[in-house]
C-alpha cells in the first residue's frame, strides 16, 4: 500500500511538471499537446487506481 501512495505521489508532481512545461511554450504544438496529454493522463490513471469500484446492485 505504501508503494501505491508513493507513486501516485510521484504521478501527480510528474502532472504538475508536465503541466508547467507546457504553459512556459508559445503557441500550440504538437509537444505541448504532448505535455498537456501526459499530464491529463497521469491524472487520470492516478485517481482509476484510487477510487474504489462500486459493487453493482441488482434488484
Amino acid at each position: 500500500m505504501m508503494m501505491k501512495i508513493l507513486g501516485a505521489i510521484v504521478a501527480v508532481c510528474l502532472a504538475i511538471f508536465l503541466f508547467y512545461q507546457a504553459h512556459g511554450m508559445e503557441g500550440i504544438s504538437l509537444a505541448r499537446f504532448g505535455y498537456i496529454l501526459g499530464a491529463v493522463v497521469l491524472i487520470v490513471v492516478t485517481v482509476i487506481i484510487f477510487v474504489p469500484e462500486k459493487p453493482d446492485e441488482q434488484e
